[in-house]
């Protein structure tokens, strides 16, 4: 645990400002695990954004605040929830300013951690400023993804009991579940916490068209949108063999109308 995080557990907690005040605008980046969203840390980084590092191999901030382990601390549990999360979110600012600090950048700050779309109102409230990006993959393609690790650790709390085959992977049903179950939390949240602040991005309309969406992307976050650089950053997006993948499976006997149903709600059909 990193030193801000354990000086909670050891020191208490000592902020009582509600929300921040030095770093009031950062952007998250989120989805579900395995959407794509390595690519746009790359793109954030290159348009001056001071991105949280360091980072593991897929890319993910690893100064994003244990959320789940210090709520759960004893050592805390007589404190009001509110409390507790703003403290841990201050000690992240801090993280994040200190960052910039290194990079010696003065701009925004951000970070890319798939699952922040669980805390979104939590961190709206907290930071006043905070934009949010999800990025969106199509939902069959996402049940028959290898990155099961989001699922299975957030299945749980989404009230969704995972299904395992008989390799001990997560059936492509279950996949599904919580990738609808996901996707309609993140833009549920979003909608009610934040309107106006967040902007989803379809990885396939990004692949299809990197340009268009890297600009309405730059114009969103108010990062430069010039020509020149749109064009470089359009030049890192290459679609992956993986696009697409579902239809080299019997999807149509792995899922249920109602799923299908709910897909083509959030915009995919398969």
């Amino acid at each position: 645990m990193l030193k801000p995080y354990q000086e909670l557990l050891t020191d208490g907690l000592n902020f009582e400002g509600g929300e921040a005040t030095r770093l009031v605008d950062p952007i998250g980046v989120g989805a579900v695990g395995g959407s794509g969203t390595r690519l746009l840390v790359e793109v954030l980084n290159l348009s001056g954004v001071a991105m949280a590092a360091p980072r593991n191999r897929a890319g993910d901030a690893l100064e994003w605040p244990p959320f789940r382990k210090l709520l759960g601390d004893e050592t805390l549990a007589h404190e009001p929830r509110e409390i507790r999360v703003q403290n841990i979110l201050h000690a992240f600012e801090r993280l994040l300013l200190w960052r910039r600090h290194m990079l010696g950048l003065e701009g925004r700050a951000g970070w890319k951690v798939p699952e922040t779309f669980h805390w979104l109102e939590e961190l709206a409230a907290f930071f006043p400023g905070f934009q949010y990006v999800h990025l969106m993959r199509h939902g069959l393609d996402m049940a028959y993804s290898g990155n099961q690790n989001q699922a299975r650790n957030w299945a749980g709390p989404l009230g969704i009991r995972l299904e395992l085959g008989s390799d001990g992977r997560v059936c492509p049903a279950s996949m599904l579940e919580y990738w609808l179950a996901a996707n309609e939390r993140a833009l549920d949240s979003a909608a009610r916490c934040m309107p106006g602040r967040f902007l989803v991005i379809r990885f396939e309309e990004l692949c299809r068209d990197p340009g268009t969406v890297l600009r309405e992307l730059m114009a969103f976050l108010h990062l430069d949108a010039g020509e020149d650089h749109v064009a470089r950053l359009a030049a890192l997006v290459q679609q992956p063999g993986s696009v697409g993948r579902y239809r080299r499976h019997d999807w149509r006997a792995e899922f249920s109308a109602t799923q299908l149903a709910r897909l083509e709600r959030l915009g995919y059909r398969a």
